[in-house]
């Protein structure tokens, strides 16, 4: 198991290495280590059905938080702050609970340990009452010589298959756009939900695209943004030096 790759997901700014302590980073480590032992995912298995265990096991371990489903339903204007805790990877594996933020880095986790790529990203969800920025994943896999992306969101898979819906249709109907800074620099903002859908794609410079036909558009880009950051980083080095 890659703990640095772990710990490189903590750190992106969409999440956050401040959301948790030296304690509960080493739980977190110790219940990876103890489900990837468990998952039955081998060298061998195909990369489309090791992401679909890895999706699985988040939609049937983890549940949403209360509190913060009371906030996503508009039953609540913000979400306590002592409990952020659930939007980490930690709350999802640990406690069994979390918000998307913490769904999302989770199934990152788990496909890290399996070689698998993966990307976060920011989404609108349909329907005008879905006010919050919705956290998914974009894990990334060869098959037939292309490289295709597939969208992982285990808490809206849960929830269309309770209501009788079509996941792949609800997929297809939202906006998906890359975590820029006017999001990443507080993520969780004044109410602790952090900033609303509407205006974060009010501000028209940040990529989005609508529906997951091109979702590699926009890994794309974040694949160059952590090229330039890496870039700049090793020309401070040498500066430094």
């Amino acid at each position: 198991m890659e703990i640095e790759g772990i710990k490189n997901i903590i750190k992106e700014p969409v999440h956050g290495s401040e959301f948790y302590t030296k304690e509960t980073l080493k739980e977190l480590v110790n219940k990876l280590a103890q489900i990837f032992g468990q998952l039955e995912i081998t060298d061998q298995t195909d990369p489309e059905n090791a992401i679909a265990i890895v999706q699985n096991y988040i939609k049937y371990n983890v549940n949403l938080r209360s509190s913060y489903f009371d906030a996503f339903c508009e039953r609540s204007e913000t979400f306590d702050k002592n409990e952020l805790v659930y939007r980490t990877a930690y709350g999802a594996l640990v406690k069994g609970e979390a918000m998307c933020a913490g769904c999302a880095e989770a199934v990152r986790m788990l496909l890290e340990m399996y070689g698998i790529k993966s990307y976060t990203l920011l989404s609108k969800l349909p329907g005008s009452n879905k006010r919050l920025l919705h956290y998914v994943v974009a894990a990334e896999y060869e098959k037939d010589g292309e490289t295709h992306y597939e969208i992982l969101d285990p808490e809206r898979q849960a929830n269309c298959e309770r209501k009788g819906m079509d996941y792949e249709r609800y997929k297809s109907n939202m906006i998906y756009a890359i975590p820029d800074p006017i999001f990443t620099n507080d993520v969780v903002g004044d109410t602790g939900l952090g900033m609303e859908a509407e205006e974060y794609l009010s501000h028209e410079s940040i990529p989005r695209v609508y529906g997951t036909k091109n979702i590699g558009e926009l890994v794309e880009i974040i694949k160059g943004e952590r090229k330039k950051t890496n870039g700049e980083q090793e020309s401070d080095e040498i500066d430094r030096g």
